[in-house]
């Protein structure tokens, strides 16, 4: 009992750093992993594995990444994400309301692939201006752009990697859960959207100017670049569901590859060879996902070590007494702690919710299914909500409005729409 506490003061201290800013994840994740180690007493042959084998837990995860910025950079660059969104403005008119809508579900749908402060940037500097010219309210530009993203990022081929990685769920389960989990943060978007875009609310004076019109240059088929490598993950899903003596699991990074060749050769706007575009692309993706990769590999390190049967025989007597064993408990006790996904909480994916989801899993109640589903749920709080995210900053900066006011108006929306996933979670994974 001893040992298990020190574990989870460890837990607790690092948790502390990061949240008062003194630590950052990438230098607290590896040495969280050390230190549990060190405290579960494991070998010192077992240790260097942790930092070791650790950093290579997550390979597919950080290839998956690292192909998704390649393919972000290509809508990028051959104009894909620009034609979408100016063809969503053309539809909307001058209709706020009805724009707003149209131009969160472009960026949902773009957000299936990109990923990263670059690709919110380089989206949100072309809605942005749309959307204010027209008089919309800052809050509800910047609000909805972040509910697009992380309705997006809900079928993001690289979320879902982590949770395979993590978890070892196949992606049927998955999908299972995203598609209702994607619907209750569309149904928050159009309430919040409903709210903040009433004409009391509307400016019809902004400083900012709409982006100068140009010319369509992507083609329609081009525009299905996106979601393209979801095509084979949902069609074989499918396939598995009725055939399942003979189940085929389809790559996530072959789909990738897929959807890369699919945008390079069905783009026309391309300043240079379509080899020297891939290259390019190559270069400024890893660049711009080369942080997530970082973090990632201590997040390898973290599940390693908590993963250790030293540390698991430690830690899952108390797991089993505080973990919900009812599909009420589990529905009440993570819908009233989802706030600690915020800040780079304990149940933030990216950081200790890895160690976490890894020892909430092994512990008998459970299962990796309902974890899964916990996770993607709060999760929701830390994509929309938390001000210490850069996109979240970046946003706030740019529209001109404190970044913890988006917070206050946009968790009243989004916490809801969690609790109410962990319902069907419950649901889904819990009945009996």
């Amino acid at each position: 009992m001893t040992l298990a506490l020190v574990i989870l003061a460890i837990f607790a201290g690092m948790a502390v750093l990061m949240y008062l800013n003194r630590l950052p994840a990438l230098v607290a994740l590896p040495l969280m992993a050390v230190a549990i180690s060190l405290a579960a007493r494991v070998s010192w042959q077992d240790l260097v594995g942790v930092v070791g084998t650790g950093a290579l837990r997550l390979h597919a995860a950080y290839t998956t990444a690292i192909l998704g910025a390649i393919l972000a950079e290509i809508i990028a660059k051959t104009g894909i994400a620009e034609t979408m969104i100016k063809k969503a403005a053309e539809l909307g008119g001058d209709k706020p309301l009805v724009l707003s809508l149209l131009l969160t579900a472009v960026v949902a749908l773009l957000f299936t692939t990109l990923g990263g402060l670059g690709a919110v940037i380089m989206v949100a500097t072309i809605v942005f201006p749309i959307l204010l010219a027209l008089g919309a309210p800052q809050l509800a530009v910047g609000g909805l752009f972040l509910f697009g993203m992380c309705i997006g990022g809900i079928f993001n081929l690289t979320n879902w990697q982590l949770y395979l990685e993590v978890l070892q769920l196949p992606k049927e389960t998955i999908l299972r859960f995203a598609i209702p989990a994607a619907g209750l943060m569309t149904a928050a978007a159009v309430a919040f959207a409903a709210v903040e875009m009433r004409p009391s609310r509307r400016r019809r004076f902004w400083a900012a100017t709409a982006p100068r019109e140009k010319t369509a240059f992507a083609p329609w088929y081009a525009m299905l670049t996106p979601v393209v490598p979801l095509l084979p993950i949902v069609g074989f899903g499918v396939y598995n569901r009725y055939h399942p003596t003979a189940p085929f699991d389809f790559p996530i990074i072959t789909a990738m590859v897929i959807g890369i060749m699919y945008g390079l050769f069905t783009a026309r706007r391309l300043p240079q060879g379509r080899v020297q575009l891939l290259a390019r692309s190559a270069i400024d993706g890893i660049g711009a996902v080369a942080p997530a990769i970082a973090l990632m590999l201590g997040i390898g390190m973290l599940v390693t070590a908590v993963s250790h049967p030293n540390v698991q025989a430690q830690v899952q007597p108390i797991l089993q007494r505080i973990l919900p064993s009812s599909p009420v408990g589990y529905v009440v006790g993570f819908s009233l702690l989802a706030p600690l996904a915020l800040y780079r909480g304990p149940l933030n994916l990216y950081g200790m919710g890895a160690g976490l989801a890894a020892m909430m899993a092994a512990a008998p109640g459970l299962g990796p299914a309902a974890v899964m589903a916990a996770l993607m749920s709060v999760g929701q709080l830390q994509g929309v909500c938390d001000p210490t995210n850069t996109h979240n900053v970046w946003i706030a900066n740019y529209i001109g409005v404190d970044v913890q006011q988006i917070l206050r108006r946009t968790i009243v929306y989004v916490w809801p729409a969690a609790a109410l996933g962990l319902v069907t979670a419950a649901l889904l994974f819990l009945r009996g």
